[in-house]
Order: structure tokens, then C-alpha cells, then sequence
């Protein structure tokens, strides 16, 4: 290296000039360095979950969905919901919105004297002008489940727009959206001021993203200066001279501009985690400079000029400064072994950096130093320091085995903690306490059930009522899963329009009235957000109320299991074709499947029962026969229609109440008359009736005789049913219309279940078959794509600990020429690496993308130190082998710029305690702690494991001082003697 030095010295001005040139190129590049903070692209693009969710997004306009929240004393007054109006239509014109949704432009369901109208909640957009209009439209909307908890809070103070974003595919980025749409608030509110009590917060992912985004920049602007002026301190302290302050800290901030420069380059952007690496390479690039100024100040005082200082400095440390570059490197290269990209480019960009600080701090410092500095001004150690220097090291030499069983009751204390460290992290903490977008967070969990979206896709034809039926049981099992709320999707829709024209929350069996709803509402926003273009596809939609990740994979894998066990075929049985014995096996199947249809609504709602005696309310019901009550329910419904205008046929009075005894005597058990029988009935008492109306009309009465014999039946299950609940339940109008649409399958002449099961029982009865649906079904969505990064995140991370760790050991066995002495060089880091572990199980740390990269990073900082350490020692050995006074002396030397070098890089890392995001605090405090640490036992742990051991390497070491001291001591005894 020293050819290297003599180039650079010789060259000096042209080094000097070129790297002033690279580093005016480097930073003109770093200026098209762009942000990102999208967790979609985090993992590898070529994974299929990561492919699906990009494929969902295009299908459906946009994946991520964001939420505009208003938080009042009550949103239903008028100046709120006048202000909701103008916001919703000022963001359904910002650019990347695909559609916002609010109260004021909702889709609504009515039931008129005409039958179902479809509309908009507010008529015409029209707000409620008087104190009883806006009581009016507030009962209406607390009482619709659609609306409450989705739309407006259960108390009705927050109330959210829902933003439907595009995504990347129109040029917009999400991040500009997020601009956008803010922007279009404040111009509202610009004009229209907020009400007083009234505040506006936004939440959701790509919210989260853009909060995200915004603090990387934050914490430039913040951590920089903040990292400049702590290394500026600890620099004056340590070495109390301007060019140890300078010359290090120019290395750093040169190193930094190459590698934002690089980055701008290769065309990366930063995110997450490589926001930070110029921040972590301003603590780690000043690592090398200390050392090396540390040596040339040494120099400097025993009397060599500056060239020479420079020149020998160079001779004496490039080794062990390029080894610990080396190692460095490797520790933080093993995290591109890593799935997460972020994990990878930061890896990447941080072993690039280290790599440049090398570079430079072997070209530009010698090249600065060269130029002198007055040995005189350098101060030089005082006996005091060199004092308390050698009692360090004194005490170390007399107490290495209090020290080492020290070190094991640590290495013991650790190792039981490890297993209590929480994998449970909050993806929340990458937003600041108290900030308004945690605030956002939060009130989107308590009054709307969370913003991370659950998705389940659906494949196959959506307008069969036999797909639609499965997709009602899809979410209604995800309304049972804990943290799993608001499910919906088009088939839930269709069983609210299907309630509100017949009363029933169910999806019609006949093909033709699901086409019949289906049409009234095609065309309408809220089918793009739930069903393709092409009908084929469609989501079943809900939110999960948290961002932890034990929650999430927990809630992601208990809907796959449910999944699993869904056919990939599913028959349509008509149950009244069925023979006798046939039949009451597809009854018993019926009856266990209503029964656990039941036990799910109950169990959402926390109401703990006895499956038996569900099973025996169900089973009751199913057998039951029409008693004298049912027959005149029946009787009254046939007379109201065939009185009413929309009978097909006009009749006398006296006609009508003939054919309504007529028709209620002839119900036989549970059987509905025929078409036919009902024209035979009619027939008789007004023969003269219009044969096309008749038989329009036998089609009417046979259904609306369904309803009547249906609903008198339940009545008495009903009844059953309510007594189990507990009385704030019983009152509940959602819960009773969802076991009322449960029930009414009781009423249904189909069944849907797995084809292979119908085929088995049927045997050769086909006829009973109306068809089979084939469908698919597939988790989807941004919810499987974080339970992948939980999943990889441990195992890859211990294949990137080991893997550093293993050629840590080969390198310093290599180095060492001793398998012992590189066994023996790791272990105050990885004592220093367990109790880092430690320190997060029993302060309740999390391992996330953040801490799990931190066991890592300490096996390449953390040697740094032992190689220094050992290489001085053993230097100091070969000078006349006694152990104490070689360990005085490198406590003396190379001790202090460890500790140095510690607190700069370490109380670097602790400025990021300063940062916008929890997840980077964290962060920061764990390095600060693990290169502390790491320190401490290098200085304690190490020499007294080399010591007691002695690897070959020493033994090599302290032999040669031996003979060097007794060739010494010979020479100086036959010299002459003078008189």
C-alpha cells in the first residue's frame, strides 16, 4: 500500500481535483434520485401474490383505497354534510381518483309502491334543509349497514370519503394523488371555512405511503445536520485538532454524495430503509478516518515530518482498514440474500458506500494530509490519559476470568429472552407519535373497523345465484374472523335489494330475478368497485382493524384455511324432485349448513350458544307443517294481491275471496301448489278470465304463496332464535335481518353444494339436478402480500446472519492463520448481537424489515473493532512479549480510537432517536446500543479470551517479543562499558 501512498502523495493536486470533479458529477445525478414508499413494491415483482395484487388493481381501478375522514359533533348537521358534498366532488376531479364515495353521492335502495328504486341516498343532491329532515336522513342512515360504519361512525362524529385511487398506470403516482387530493381540500375550505369542531384527516395506505414518503425527506433535512454536529463533537473531543474534525467528516460527506449520485444513476429511488443510508454512512464512513488519524497524529508526535506521517500512517493501517471494509461489506452485502428489494437495495447501496468511503479515504485524506500539519500543534497525550489508559488495561489483564463468566451469565440471561422477542409489529410505527396521519389511523380502526383491505376473488359466472350464494357465505365467514369487519361485495348487494323489494336478505334462487336486480343496478360506481367488466370476476371485499402482523397473518390464514375447504364445482339440486329416502339427506346436509350459517352471524356478534340446540330450532323449522295460523297468513297475502294493482288479472270481490279459500285449502303439508293447480283454481271461480293473464298471473300467486307459507313458518324460529339472544341483541335490526335471511333457506326448493357430494348421494337420480357452477376462489389483495414479507422476513434474515458470520470466521481464520483465532474474534459480537436480541424481547421490540437487519449490520461494524484490535495487540506483543505492558499500550493507542470511533458512529446512529417514524428510532437506538456494546466488548471480552486461550497466532506473537526482548537485553549487556 505504501506504492499506493507514494502515487497519491506524488499526484496530490490531481487527486485532490479529480475527486472534486467525480463529486460535482455524483451530485448533479443525485438530483433525479426520486422517493418511494409503496410496501407493494417491496417484495420480488416476479411473485405471483405480488402479480395478483398488481392484476387486481387493473381489473378494478386501482387497488389501494384511501379515506378522507370529517370529525365533528355531528355530521349530520347541515354546514358538515355541505361540506362533505363540495369535498367529494372537488376529489372526484383530481387526476388519479377513480371515484370518491361519500353520504352526499352514495347509492341507495328504496322500497316504493312501485316496487325497488334505486338512487342516490340524497335526492338530487339535495341536502335536508330543516331540523327534522336531517333527524329524518339520520335514522334512515344508523339504520342501514351498508351506510353505518362504512360511511359514518356508529355515533355519528367521523364520517369518511372513500378514495378510490388509480394507481401508477395513467402517470400519476400516488404520492401526487395524495398531493392532489389535499390540495383540492384546501381549496374547499379555502371557501368554504370547516365548521367549527370540524376537522379533516386522511388515512389509509396510499396515505400511509405518502406519509411515509414525506418523512424520508423529513429526515434528511432533520438527521443530517444533527448526525454533521455529533460527529463534529466527538471529533473536537477525541483528537482536539481541526484536521481530525475536517478531514474525516469531508471523507463522509463526499462518500454520500457518490452514493446518492450512484443511486441516480442506476435510476433507484429511495424508500424505507435506503432513505437512511447516507445518514448510516455519515457514522460508519468516519469509522476509517478515525483510526488512520489517530496513527498520524501518533506519528506526528514522535517527530516524523507530515509527508512521512502521511506516507507511514498509510503503511501501518491499510491492512487492517481494508479488512474491515471487507467485513463490513459482507455484513451488510448478506442482506441482499433477503426476499424484500428494500432490504436488498439497502444492502446493496450501504456495502457500495463503504466500499467509496475506502476509496476515498485512501486517495483524498493522505492527499489533504500530505499538505501538513505543524507537528507542534498537534497536542500530544497527557500522562493523566495514558493513566487511566493503563489502569483499563491493567484491570483487564488481572480479572479475564470475572470478566469471561460475566460475559456467559450475559450470553445465558440472552439466549431466554430470545424467545419472547414479539414478531407482532405495528406497521403504523413508521408514523410518528401524536402526528395527524397516526391519528387518522386510529380513528379509522375505532369507528370504521380498520383501513387494510381483505380481499377474496371470485372467479366464475356472477350472475348464477348458486356463485352469488357461496360468495354470501364468504363474507359472512369473514365477519367471524377476530379484526375482520364490514365485509361486502355484489353479492351482498343483491341480497339488500332482493330485502328490500321482498323482505328477505337472501339472493333469489331463479337466474332470472338475480338478472332482474342485477340490471336496475348495473352501470351504477359501486359495481366497478366489486365486479369486472366482464361479470366473471368479482370481489368479496372487507377491513382488517390493525396493521400488526400477527393479527394480519393470523386473519390471512384462517381465511385460506376456510378457503381450502370451498369445491371447485358446485351442483344446484332442486330438493322437492328428490325421492323420499334421497331427500332427507340432502335435508340433514341442509339443516347442519343453515345451523352453521346461524352459529356465524351469532358468533359475530359474541353470542355463545349451544350448536345442538341451533341444530334442533333449524331441524324444527324444516319439518314444520302449515297450522291454522300459516293457512291465514297465506289467505290474506293471496287476497292482497289479487286486490292490488299489480295483479295481472282484474276480479270481483267476491271472486277474489273464493279463490283465496280455494287456494289455502288446497296446501298439502309444505308442498306449494303447481301453476297448473293454481289455474285450475282460478279457472273454476272465473272461467271467463284471460287465458294469457291467468297463467301470468297462477305465476304471481304461487310465488307470493312461497312468501306467505316462508314467512309464516319462521315465525315460530324466529321466536326461538330471539329467546337465546341477550335483550340489546334481540332489538338489533341487522342482526335480525341476517338470521332472517339465514332462515329463509328453510323455505328454498334448492340447495347448493360440492358437486363430488351431490353426485354421491344422487347415484343414478339425476333428474333432481338443475346444473353445475364451476368458480374459483383466491385470497387477493395487499393482506397476502405482508404476510409474505412476515414470512421470508425471519428465515432470510438468519440465512444473512449466518452467512456474514461464516465468512467472518474464514476471513479472520485466514488473516489470523489460526481457526481458533477467528472463532475467537467473533465472539463479542455475537454476545454483542444476543443481548441486542435481548434488549428487544424484554423491552417488547418488534422484529420487523427494521431490527431484523441490525444482527447483520453489528457482525460487519462490530469486527471492524476486533481486527484492530487484534492486529494492534498482537504488533505490541512482538515487541518484547510481556502481555500486560502490550495490552497497556494498545488500550493506549488503538483503545481510543475504538471508543472514538464508537461514540462518533454510535451516537450517530443515536440522532435517529430524532427521526419522524418509530420504526427508524428503533432503529437507530438498536445500532447505537449494538456498536456501544460491541465496543465495550471488544475491549473486555476479546483480550481476555486471546489472552487466557492463546491462539497460535499470539503464541507466535508473544514468542518473538520474548527473543526480540532478550536480544535486547544481550546487546545492551555486552556493549562496552564507558568510564
Amino acid at each position: 500500500m505504501l506504492q499506493l501512498a507514494d502515487f497519491v502523495l506524488r499526484y496530490r493536486r490531481g487527486v485532490i481535483i479529480t475527486i472534486l470533479l467525480l463529486t460535482a458529477g455524483f451530485a448533479w445525478m443525485a438530483t433525479r434520485v426520486g422517493l418511494n414508499a409503496d410496501f407493494s413494491t417491496y417484495l420480488s415483482q416476479d411473485d405471483p401474490l405480488v402479480q395478483q395484487y398488481n392484476r387486481i388493481g387493473e381489473i378494478f381501478g386501482g387497488n389501494s383505497i384511501g379515506y378522507a375522514l370529517i370529525s365533528g359533533d355531528d355530521i349530520f348537521r347541515k354546514e358538515n354534510l355541505e361540506l362533505i358534498q363540495k369535498l367529494t366532488e372537488a376529489f372526484n376531479n383530481v387526476e388519479g381518483i377513480s371515484y370518491a364515495t361519500s353520504l352526499t353521492n352514495i347509492t341507495d335502495f328504496r322500497k316504493t309502491e312501485w316496487g325497488l328504486e334505486i338512487g342516490k341516498l340524497l335526492n338530487r343532491g339535495k341536502i335536508p334543509e330543516t331540523p327534522e329532515e336531517l333527524a329524518r336522513l339520520k335514522a334512515y342512515v344508523m339504520q342501514k349497514d351498508r351506510f353505518k360504519g362504512n360511511l359514518v361512525s356508529d355515533d355519528a362524529t367521523a364520517t369518511a370519503i372513500i378514495l378510490k385511487f388509480t394507481g401508477n398506470d395513467n402517470g400519476i403516482s400516488q404520492f401526487a394523488t395524495s398531493l392532489n387530493v389535499k390540495q383540492a381540500a384546501d381549496e374547499v375550505i379555502a371557501s368554504y371555512p370547516l365548521p367549527a369542531g370540524t376537522r379533516i384527516y386522511y388515512g389509509g395506505m396510499p396515505f400511509l405511503i405518502f406519509n411515509m414518503t414525506l418523512l424520508i425527506t423529513n429526515n434528511f433535512i432533520v438527521l443530517l445536520p444533527l448526525m454533521v454536529f455529533v460527529l463534529l463533537l466527538i471529533l473536537y473531543l477525541g483528537f482536539r485538532h481541526w484536521t481530525g474534525v475536517v478531514f474525516p467528516l469531508l471523507v463522509v460527506i463526499v462518500t454520500d454524495i457518490w452514493i446518492v449520485g450512484l443511486m441516480g444513476i442506476l435510476g433507484l429511488n429511495f424508500d424505507l430503509l435506503s432513505g437512511i443510508v447516507p445518514v448510516v454512512l455519515l457514522a460508519l464512513g468516519s469509522a476509517d478516518g478515525i483510526h488512520l488519524m489517530k496513527r498520524y497524529f501518533e506519528r506526528l508526535q514522535q517527530g516524523e515530518s507530515t509527508s512521512e506521517a502521511a506516507r507511514m500512517t498509510f503503511g501501518d493501517m491499510s491492512k487492517p482498514v481494508i479488512l474491515t471494509t471487507i467485513t463490513t461489506m459482507v455484513g451488510f452485502s448478506s442482506l441482499l440474500i433477503s426476499d424484500f428489494s428494500v432490504i436488498q437495495q439497502f444492502g446493496l447501496l450501504a456495502a457500495i458506500g463503504v466500499f467509496l468511503a475506502l476509496i476515498i479515504t485512501l486517495t483524498l485524506l493522505p492527499a489533504l494530509l500530505s499538505f501538513g500539519v505543524a507537528p507542534q500543534t498537534v497536542r500530544m497525550s497527557k500522562r493523566k490519559e495514558s493513566g487511566i489508559w493503563n489502569r483499563l488495561g491493567t484491570a483487564v489483564y488481572r480479572h479475564q476470568f470475572a470478566i469471561l463468566i460475566s460475559g456467559a451469565l450475559l450470553v445465558v440471561l440472552s439466549v431466554i429472552a430470545i424467545p419472547r422477542i414479539a414478531t407482532d409489529v405495528d406497521w403504523t410505527l413508521c408514523l410518528a407519535k401524536g402526528s395527524d396521519p397516526l391519528h387518522a389511523e386510529m380513528l379509522l380502526r375505532e369507528k370504521f373497523g380498520g383501513s387494510l383491505p381483505i380481499q377474496v376473488l371470485v372467479k366464475g359466472d356472477l350472475k348464477d345465484p348458486a356463485v352469488l350464494k357461496e360468495m354470501r357465505a364468504i363474507e359472512r365467514r369473514l365477519e367471524t374472523i377476530p379484526l375482520i369487519s364490514k365485509s361486502q361485495s355484489i353479492a351482498g348487494i343483491i341480497a339488500e335489494m332482493n330485502d328490500v323489494m321482498n323482505d328477505h336478505y337472501t339472493i333469489p334462487e331463479d337466474p332470472a330475478g338475480v338478472a332482474n336486480l342485477w340490471f336496475l343496478v348495473e352501470g351504477e360506481d359501486l359495481m366497478e368497485q366489486m365486479v369486472a367488466k366482464n361479470n366473471r370476476e368479482g370481489l368479496v371485499q372487507a377491513k382488517l382493524a390493525t396493521w400488526h402482523t400477527g393479527s394480519l397473518v393470523a386473519a390471512v390464514d384462517s381465511i385460506n384455511r376456510f378457503l381450502a375447504t370451498l369445491p371447485d364445482t358446485i351442483a344446484v339440486v332442486n330438493v322437492n324432485r328428490l325421492p323420499d329416502g334421497i331427500r332427507e339427506r340432502f335435508q340433514s346436509i341442509r339443516i347442519e349448513r343453515i345451523t352453521e350459517n346461524l352459529m356465524e352471524e351469532l358468533r359475530r356478534y359474541g353470542v355463545k350458544t349451544d350448536r345442538a340446540q341451533v341444530r334442533e330450532i333449524v331441524s324444527g323449522g324444516l319439518h314444520s307443517s302449515p297450522g291454522n295460523d300459516t293457512r291465514q297468513q297465506v289467505r290474506k297475502a293471496v287476497t292482497a294481491y289479487l286486490n292490488s294493482p299489480q295483479a295481472e288479472a282484474e276480479l270481483p270481490e267476491a271472486v277474489v275471496g273464493k279463490i283465496s279459500k280455494a287456494i289455502v285449502a288446497s296446501l298439502r303439508d309444505i308442498e306449494i301448489p303447481k301453476t297448473t293447480e293454481i289455474e285450475a283454481l282460478v279457472l273454476r271461480q272465473a272461467p271467463g278470465v284471460n287465458r294469457d293473464d291467468l297463467a301470468y298471473l297462477s305465476e304471481s300467486l304461487v310465488e307470493v304463496i312461497r312468501f306467505a307459507l316462508g314467512k309464516a313458518r319462521l315465525v315460530p324460529v324466529l321466536t326461538q332464535v330471539h329467546n337465546i339472544l341477550p335483550e340489546p341483541l334481540s332489538k338489533n335490526r341487522t342482526l335480525q335481518r341476517n338470521i332472517y335471511g339465514v332462515l329463509w333457506a328453510l323455505n328454498g326448493q334448492q340447495m347448493v353444494l360440492d358437486a363430488a357430494v351431490a353426485r354421491q348421494i344422487l347415484g343414478g337420480s339425476g333428474e333432481a339436478l338443475i346444473r353445475k357452477v364451476d368458480w374459483q376462489v383466491s385470497q387477493t389483495g395487499l393482506a397476502p402480500v405482508l404476510k409474505r414479507m412476515e414470512e421470508e422476513l425471519t428465515p432470510t434474515q438468519v440465512e444473512s446472519l449466518l452467512t456474514s458470520l461464516v465468512f467472518v470466521i474464514i476471513l479472520l481464520a485466514m488473516i489470523h492463520r489460526s481457526v481458533l483465532g477467528g472463532l475467537l474474534s467473533v465472539v463479542p459480537i455475537l454476545i454483542t448481537v444476543l443481548v441486542n436480541f435481548a434488549v428487544m424481547a424484554y423491552w417488547n421490540i418488534g422484529l420487523d424489515s427494521f431490527t431484523a437487519m441490525i444482527a447483520s449490520i453489528a457482525i460487519g461494524l462490530g469486527i471492524d473493532t476486533d481486527i484492530h484490535f487484534v492486529s494492534r495487540l498482537k504488533k505490541e506483543l512482538m515487541k518484547d512479549g510481556d502481555e500486560l505492558a502490550a495490552l497497556q499500550r494498545t488500550f493506549r493507542t488503538t483503545g481510543v480510537s475504538i471508543i472514538i470511533n464508537a461514540l462518533a458512529v454510535g451516537l450517530g446512529f443515536v440522532v435517529m432517536l430524532a427521526a419522524g417514524g418509530q420504526h427508524i428510532r428503533r432503529f437507530g437506538g438498536l445500532t447505537a446500543l449494538t456498536i456501544l456494546l460491541s465496543a465495550l466488548f471488544t475491549l473486555t471480552i476479546l483480550p481476555s479470551l486471546l489472552l487466557w486461550l492463546k491462539p497460535k497466532f499470539l503464541k507466535v506473537a508473544i514468542a518473538s517479543g520474548i527473543r526480540k526482548s532478550e536480544e535486547a537485553t544481550t546487546d545492551v549487556a555486552l556493549q562496552p562499558s564507558s568510564r
